[in-house]
């Protein structure tokens, strides 16, 4: 009798099935259970085999499965500790909800019923650890605008993006060319000359809301040795909290002592750092910089206060 062709998934499922059958069915003949599982002898003494490595995560000889059957009879004799529930780490309940939520997203519209019955297990599995149950496995930025980018860099075409800046908290729409994609601090960011801004920007990915491929204006190509924007210098005095300064404007700790002169490509950028530092960092200058950062912090009192 031909036995079922093998494959690396249904080997995969048929070494997941075969703990919970083992465990009820304790000294099985090993003939009987290759037959029942439609694979030959010696392919079922090497899933036995494998089953030999696998256990319970820390994976010492105390958690993994305490199998034989060279008798030519399967028994599990740790089936008792296997079975016992146990308490998830962090890790192990991230990896659940990621491996939940991409089971929802493969699922069928009409498939409600197994919706439902995933959301319940993400709901239980949140509400019994410390992760919130809004993790997604699906990239925040869609495929169709990464392919976009890739082809612009290609062809050194320009694209139109829509586009939301963390800076000043504003949606804007630019026309850009790719030049580079680059990996930092776990972001994905484009390089790209922006004829919108007349210099070059970098953009986060996953803060592209749309792109569309556009046509070059009719005006010459920017240089990009000539386009990198004007430098904004600035001055600053540190007061407190010198390591969250440090992190904060990338400096160094031999300069702490005295007033710091920096640059930066975004006003923006500078008015909320200053803001955000909380009376750590003063801005010294220049003198209409630091009235924007008075009037925003006055602003932003008189909120609070009510008035």
């Amino acid at each position: 009798m031909a036995k079922s062709p093998q494959t690396p998934l249904s080997r995969t499922a048929r070494l997941l099935d075969l703990v919970p059958y083992l465990s009820s069915h304790q000294g099985i003949e090993l003939l009987t259970l290759a037959q029942d599982f439609d694979v030959s002898q010696s392919q079922m003494i090497a899933d036995l085999t494998t089953l030999w490595m696998c256990g319970l995560p820390g994976y010492t000889p105390l958690e993994l499965m305490d199998l034989s059957f060279d008798s030519g009879f399967v028994t599990i004799h740790n089936a008792e500790t296997l079975a016992r529930p146990r308490t998830l780490n962090d890790e192990e309940s991230i990896a659940l909800l990621l491996g939940l939520d991409l089971v929802i997203e493969s699922l069928p519209q009409e498939r409600t019923d197994l919706k439902t019955s995933a959301m319940e297990l993400v709901g239980k599995l949140s509400a019994r650890t410390s992760i919130p149950a809004k993790l997604s496995a699906i990239p925040a930025m869609p495929g169709s605008v990464r392919s976009l980018i890739e082809s612009a860099l290609l062809k050194k075409s320009a694209l139109k993006i829509v586009y939301h800046s963390s800076y000043s908290d504003t949606i804007s729409t630019r026309l850009v060319v790719p030049l580079e994609l680059r990996v930092e601090g776990g972001h994905e960011y484009v390089w790209a000359l922006c004829h919108s801004a007349h210099a070059t920007r970098v953009f986060r990915l996953d803060r592209i809301q749309s792109a569309e491929v556009a046509p070059l204006p009719s005006a010459q190509p920017m240089d990009v040795a000539h386009a990198q924007g004007a430098m904004i210098p600035y001055t600053i005095r540190i007061h407190s909290r010198p390591r969250e300064v440090m992190e904060r404007f990338s400096l160094d700790k031999d300069s702490l002592d005295q007033d710091l002169q920096l640059t930066s490509y975004s006003r923006e950028w500078i008015r909320r750092s200053v803001l955000a530092s909380a009376g750590s960092v003063e801005i010294v200058g220049p003198d209409d910089l630091a009235q924007e950062v008075a009037a925003a912090a006055r602003a932003i009192l008189k909120e609070y206060i009510g008035k």
